[in-house]
């Protein structure tokens, strides 16, 4: 245990380490002016004066009339978005881990993060000898990915017009697709008929199905799936895609 402590600490960045321990202090005080902060850090004025404009300009402090710092509305958003993730992977969990145990596949929780990325938060593992153990926090561009298409279909056009511009196309197998036109009419189907595939389009042998979970305005916010190696998921591919429609539904009853 000493020995991996002592090799994280040679990665550590002083600046931002002093950063953070800056931002801690606001657990116990509402506000701060810099002479106040430097004291309890026992860092110059000079350095926690940059600390604090720096913070102030990306929107994680905001100074006050009376030249202290408080924290700012980005510090309120990234708590919430982390406590809503949270919320929603503990309330989708027993559903996921129903779904592992009536297919005998794993499932997965999946989450756009950063615009253009699908991160998956959240999984139950499959009984199957054979399974996918996708990681916790991994994160793929959204159309290759049966769950990041299933939420791009249910998104604004200016919402997939941004995500087309932002992304390449690289395929990472010879079914991946080559295109935005290619997104574009997959895109179509997926809202037509409620689910999304990934058909070795990450990774020859795995085929997955997703289906979004969609809010009171129709914009999906997350997808459910499920995922194996392709023989077994294509002989299933009707029974599995019934089961995760069935189980939004009754989320969507559950979030309402």
């Amino acid at each position: 245990m000493k020995e991996d402590a002592s090799n994280k600490e040679k990665y550590i960045l002083t600046s931002v380490d002093n950063t953070l321990s800056l931002l801690n202090l606001f657990f116990d005080y509402e506000e701060l002016s810099v002479n106040d902060a430097a004291k309890l850090l026992g860092l110059s004025r000079s350095t926690v004066f940059r600390f604090m404009v720096t913070l102030e300009n990306r929107g994680f402090l905001s100074k006050t009339d009376h030249a202290t710092y408080r924290l700012g509305l980005n510090m309120f958003s990234l708590g919430m978005l982390a406590y809503n993730r949270m919320e929603l992977a503990a309330l989708i969990h027993p559903y996921l881990q129903d779904i592992a145990r009536q297919t005998g596949e794993t499932s997965h929780l999946g989450i756009v993060d950063d615009g253009i990325h699908i991160m998956f938060i959240d999984r139950a593992l499959g009984t199957s000898q054979l399974k996918m153990e996708t990681a916790l926090g991994y994160r793929q561009l959204a159309h290759h990915t049966a769950s990041g298409k299933a939420i791009l279909g249910f998104q604004s056009d200016q919402v997939i017009r941004e995500y087309i511009k932002r992304v390449s196309f690289q395929k990472l197998t010879p079914a991946s697709l080559g295109d935005a036109g290619e997104l574009l009419h997959l895109l179509d189907q997926v809202k037509r008929e409620g689910y999304a595939c990934d058909n070795e389009e990450s990774e020859l042998g795995l085929t997955c199905f997703a289906v979004p979970i969609v809010d009171a305005t129709g914009r999906a916010v997350a997808s459910i799936s499920i995922s194996g190696p392709t023989t077994r998921m294509k002989t299933h591919k009707k029974s599995h895609i019934v089961l995760l429609k069935h189980t939004v539904d009754e989320l969507s009853r559950t979030l309402r």
